[in-house]
């Protein structure tokens, strides 16, 4: 992956959270949670919740790439947070224990629903590149589960909004050696466990994307719905894996927008 473009990341954001919090402790390491609560207080009831998870080759990245799209859905009346999770690397850490995270995260969403005023049944998980594996090894795939998690919650997002997701990661030369032996890249690929019943998706990706190929997220869509499951794909003709090519960033905006909206989650 060009990591140098990965590692300069988004532009840093305007927006502040609200609070962040302690979603888990690992190692010692305590795992935080960025939240941004939804602007219209006034309003009653339970708001659908959502959830961001940071893109960067799986080894570099912070909560703080997440600050500016959390800030827009809290906007329109969602409680957003933006995970931090476990980034891979020589000393240890890989994309499994970041699954794992993953899971945990949402977990401790829908745990923590009446504090945060979230309605645990509309819990979208949004993610780009690495962190949209991340979210879509939530949905789909089974195990990686962190010990300290309570296995009567499920880690299963009620919808996916993916951006450049990689979901086949076996095509990604990289990660078979951030997996460091631990496991088999096609274990952790959602594109090996495609299956009925899955969330509905919205998935955002160009044409021109290197990194990872368009043609490997069409194979993908096309097995999802064959399976039976609302997948909508927006190719972005043209479009590098970082968007930064025929784009703006309202465009993916309004397709994301649109797509909540029908599912009920923003008016």
């Amino acid at each position: 992956m060009d990591t140098d473009q990965i590692r300069q990341g988004p532009k840093p954001s305007k927006f502040n959270p609200d609070v962040i919090r302690i979603y888990k402790t690992i190692d010692d390491r305590k795992m935080t949670a960025h939240i941004f609560f939804q602007k219209d207080r006034g309003k009653p009831g339970k708001r659908p919740g959502f959830v961001f998870f940071h893109p960067g080759g799986w080894s570099m990245g912070m909560p703080e790439w997440g600050y500016d799209i959390c800030q827009h859905y809290s906007n329109l009346g969602m409680v957003a947070i933006s995970f931090q999770y476990r980034l891979s690397s020589p000393a240890g850490y890989t994309p499994i224990d970041a699954i794992s995270d993953a899971k945990s995260a949402i977990r401790w969403t829908r745990e923590q629903a009446d504090n945060l005023n979230i309605d645990p049944g509309k819990v979208v998980a949004g993610a780009i590149s690495a962190g949209a594996h991340l979210a879509a090894c939530a949905a789909m795939i089974p195990g990686y589960n962190d010990r300290s998690d309570n296995p009567d919650i499920s880690p299963v997002p009620n919808a996916l909004v993916l951006q450049s997701a990689c979901l086949n990661p076996t095509i990604v030369n990289e990660f078979s050696d951030l997996l460091q032996n631990r496991d088999r890249p096609e274990n952790c690929s959602p594109v090996h466990h495609i299956k009925a019943g899955l969330p509905p998706m919205c998935l955002i990706h160009g044409t021109a994307d290197n990194i990872i190929s368009f043609d490997s997220i069409k194979e993908f869509t096309r097995e999802t719905r064959e399976a039976g499951n609302r997948c909508d794909l927006h190719p972005f003709e043209g479009t590098d894996h970082f968007f930064t090519q025929n784009v703006e960033s309202n465009d993916v905006l309004e397709l994301t927008d649109g797509f909540l909206s029908s599912l009920g989650y923003i008016g």
